[in-house]
């Protein structure tokens, strides 16, 4: 069972740098950082919104994917309707097998504490059940 869930930072769309430089400051010392992804394919995956780029970071130690985008996108639309939202994180927790197993618990410990370095408050906007397909 995989745990996919959407957080949004409480900023402004203008707080990208500050808000990025938090989380590369917190990924510095696990030897991690983002990658900065503009690749056609991967966005047009994130098809009806349009964005110019966005941020992924895949941490196999802890089996925790995220992603960060802009909550409006490049024609105007948000994906989400809480106008205090600048930035989205998509998060994926992974429940593999042995020996790749990491307890759901310490994958949640390591996002909490990649959201909490940001230096900005967050709000949970979704968490998808089983099987659900991303929106």
């Amino acid at each position: 069972m995989n745990k996919m869930i959407e957080y949004g930072f409480l900023c402004t769309s203008k707080d990208e740098k500050a808000l990025m430089n938090a989380l590369y400051k917190f990924l510095e010392p696990l030897n991690r950082t983002f990658s900065k992804s503009n690749n056609k394919g991967m966005l047009n995956a994130r098809l009806p919104f349009i964005y110019k780029y966005f941020y992924w970071n895949l941490n196999k130690e802890k089996q925790v994917y995220v992603e960060i985008y802009p909550n409006t996108d490049l024609e105007g639309k948000c994906k989400f309707p809480n106008e205090n939202v600048g930035w989205v994180l998509f998060a994926n927790l992974k429940d593999v097998a042995p020996p790749y197993h990491v307890p759901i618990e310490e994958q949640e410990k390591y996002l909490n504490d990649l959201l909490s370095s940001s230096n900005f408050d967050f709000v949970k906007l979704y968490e998808y059940s089983d099987d659900e397909e991303r929106i």
